[in-house]
């Protein structure tokens, strides 16, 4: 440990931040036509038309697979004037939840991000900004980096220049101004800011907050609010990450800049769970009329087409002819119309959006208009290449310094993982620190964890130093501490611990560790998909020394089982892990893999390969199947710490743990479940074998297993029931997170 700390105190080196915002003369000229073209007024443009498609996705982000909590596509086509009430005629809407889809006009809040060109063009109405923030009363508010008061807040420099080709032949030239705050502020954005030079009009913007959103720290007198400090440990921490947002313009005839299409991505945390949510608005403009036009058409005495209605039944009567016209379609609109103010125009007199809805709303959730869900490629969003384009951007951006040390400490019920029992420590108390000191190879992340079980009074210590960025996870770890053999099944977590402390049954087997390690990981707020470990540790086993369960107080001399006997000795090795995941909508098939490669020298040596496969299919009468089938063997002489252990809730249902004690191993699980409004039931059946050493498959050596179970949330919680078939007969209740159905 001492080596870590000394290593911390040579890193954490302030960085010197400039006295001046811009790094050169150019991005101070950038700088400042981009705030004079935001200063005054967009007076050109006066009326548009266009067709404006929305989807929206938030997921349960959890080891196994992700899940649809709320997915919802809507179209609408919008008729903005200069001055006059807003018309959006809604024309599709499809909403999805737990309990089903159906059609989503109730919330049109989300679906009315219409372009407003007095309004923000960096936000596209994500959020209402006039520039004018009062931080005594506001909750939360963006320090908007081409506002002047808030510009020594940022450092400028100018990136690269992209030529644009319009459809006329014409070229524009735009230049990249990149922005990062001299000290990373929630309030604050990283971003990449693309500049017309000449009329310093934004063409594209792909930036992101500079901090994690964490409402208890972000959000004035949050904390004193009745309830919040009595929100339990297993949801905290509660933070949000925008972690992308990008807007794209496109010029329309070369007269005025319009969107053409905004994604933006962020991830909510609480506790264990993640959220990750992904919001996309495109843009097709199917007509324009500005100032030039306005004058042309009064030289010449021509009658302005104007899209200014003097009544609503003319709005209706003309919308209801274009939707006919463009898709002769039989209009099923006896238009309800609905009135909502919209905030106030340049004079400060309120604005109104029409808002013109069919009787028959449920038509709208199978117009032609409606997009595919947001995870789905569609031709009017963005493509996979400018994905990718986005992302570099952001991460070739440096990331902004650390103001001060920021740190936290957590100690006992404050973090779910910081209690826990089991029948080697019994009960077990915990304390955190962290730290996040500037170095100069950027922000770390340095987090100090001990604990110590009043059964074994064994103290248990681990530091880990992390270096994130949008790319990669980079941790190295030394510890001494009690571990799980299977650390996937969370053993060590909350409800292991309680089913210890309340029935007497510890599903886990435990070593004690003492080494170092190094890993590679993606960003927490991406989907684990890989993993990569190297490491040195020293091995030891660990005695069961407790009996104590509620259970037991009524029961009969019940005591806990026997833990595994593990190998003492020192073991460097490493693993690799890939475990993609395909599909989150449980409409739809979904797929994903497990492949695990591990090795390790010292007092033993052995290597290993696993490989498990799992595969979700619809069937007619909204039945759905489920498939797991997976293997591995194992070379050398592995210790028993490092055998594979099959039985329990993931991996054999109906028989406890380490019914199959193996270095080769074949298990198979197939079920079929009915949703139902509220949850899925299902059947199932499971089978394993396993030997001391590969040999071919004996079927009297199988153990089968048949039961049933309900699941809510497409398998987030699970209570299953399986009778084993084979010795070790018997029943047996498993209550469990994250299963395929």
């Amino acid at each position: 440990m001492t080596t870590f700390l000394l290593l911390i105190a040579l890193l954490a080196v302030p960085a010197a931040a400039g006295a001046q915002p811009f790094e050169d003369a150019r991005a101070q000229a950038l700088w400042e036509a981009a705030v004079d073209h935001r200063m005054v007024l967009d007076e050109e443009l006066l009326e548009y038309r266009a067709l404006v498609r929305q989807r929206f996705g938030a997921g349960l982000r959890m080891p196994l697979k992700d899940r649809t909590l709320y997915r919802a596509e809507g179209a609408t086509r919008v008729l903005w004037t200069r001055g006059g009430t807003t018309v959006v005629q809604v024309l599709a809407g499809r909403e999805q939840t737990p309990v089903g889809e159906g059609y989503g006009v109730a919330h049109l809040g989300l679906f009315d991000m219409s372009f407003d060109p007095l309004n923000d063009r960096l936000f596209l109405g994500l959020v209402e900004s006039d520039g004018e923030v009062d931080a005594e009363r506001d909750d939360f508010w963006f320090e908007h980096p081409l506002e002047p008061i808030w510009r020594d807040g940022y450092s400028y420099a100018t990136g690269d220049s992209l030529a644009l080709t319009l459809p006329s032949g014409e070229r524009v030239r735009v230049v990249e101004l990149e922005v990062v705050p001299v000290v990373a502020d929630v309030h604050r954005m990283v971003g990449s800011l693309w500049i017309e030079p000449e009329s310093g009009a934004l063409v594209r913007a792909v930036y992101r907050l500079s901090e994690t959103f964490d409402p208890l720290r972000d959000v004035r007198d949050l904390e004193e609010e009745e309830g919040v400090d009595q929100i339990p440990g297993i949801l905290q921490p509660m933070t949000f990450d925008l972690s992308m947002v990008a807007v794209e313009y496109s010029w329309w005839e070369g007269d005025v800049w319009l969107p053409r299409v905004l994604r933006a991505e962020g991830t909510a945390r609480a506790g264990i769970l993640r959220a990750p949510a992904t919001l996309e608005v495109s843009y097709r403009v199917e007509d324009v009329r500005t100032r030039a036009d306005a004058e042309a058409e009064a030289a010449s005495g021509a009658t302005a087409d104007s899209l200014h209605f003097a009544t609503r039944s003319e709005a209706m009567e003309w919308i209801a002819g274009r939707l006919q016209e463009e898709a002769g379609l039989e209009v099923p609109y006896g238009l309800s119309p609905s009135v909502r103010s919209s905030g106030s125009d340049e004079d400060g007199d309120a604005r109104t959006t029409l808002y013109l809805v069919p009787d028959d709303t449920t038509w709208l959730a199978e117009s032609p208009h409606l997009p595919p869900p947001v995870w789905e490629a569609d031709a009017a969003f963005a493509d996979a290449d400018e994905l990718r384009e986005w992302e570099d951007l952001l991460g070739e951006l440096p990331a902004p310094p650390v103001q001060g040390l920021p740190r936290t400490f957590r100690w006992g019920l404050q973090r779910s993982d910081l209690v826990r029992y089991n029948r080697i420590e019994a009960l077990s108390v915990g304390a955190r620190g962290q730290i996040r000191p500037q170095t100069p190879l950027g922000p770390l992340s340095v987090t100090a964890t001990g604990r110590l079980g009043v059964g074994d009074l064994q103290p248990n210590a681990r530091l880990d130093i992390v270096r994130e960025s949008l790319a990669r996870r980079l941790t190295l770890s030394g510890f001494h501490e009690l571990t799980a053999v299977d650390e996937r099944a969370r053993h060590l977590g909350p409800g292991n611990s309680l089913t210890a402390l309340l029935f007497g049954r510890d599903d886990g087997d435990y070593f004690r560790r003492s080494g170092v390690a190094f890993t590679w990981a993606p960003p927490e707020a991406e989907r684990p998909t890989f993993e990569l470990r190297a490491s040195a540790e020293y091995h030891r086993p660990v005695a069961v020394e407790t009996d104590f369960a509620l259970w037991n107080l009524t029961s009969d001399g019940r005591s806990f089982r026997p833990n595994l006997q593990a190998r003492e000795g020192w073991e460097y090795g490493g693993r690799l892990i890939l475990s993609p995941w395909w599909g989150s909508d449980p409409r739809l098939a979904q797929g994903g893999m497990r492949l695990q490669l591990r090795g390790g020298e010292g007092d033993w040596r052995y290597a290993q390969a696993s490989l498990e496969n799992r595969l979700v299919l619809p069937l007619p009468s909204g039945l759905r199947l489920g498939l797991e089938a997976g293997g591995g063997t194992s070379w050398g002489d592995p210790p028993p710490q490092r055998a594979f252990l099959l039985g329990g809730a993931h991996t054999l249902r109906g028989y406890g743990p380490r019914a199959v004690e193996a270095h080769t191993y074949l298990r198979a699980r197939t079920e079929v479940g009915r949703h139902l409004s509220f949850g899925t039931v299902s059947v199932f059946g499971d089978a394993a074998w396993g030997a001391p050493e590969r040999t071919s498959v004996d079927a009297d050596d199988i153990l089968w297993a048949l039961g049933g179970g309900i699941s809510i949330l497409d398998g987030l919680i699970r209570l299953d029931g399986a009778w084993a078939l084979q010795d070790p007969r018997g029943f047996r209740l498993e209550l469990y997170l994250d299963g395929i159905l």
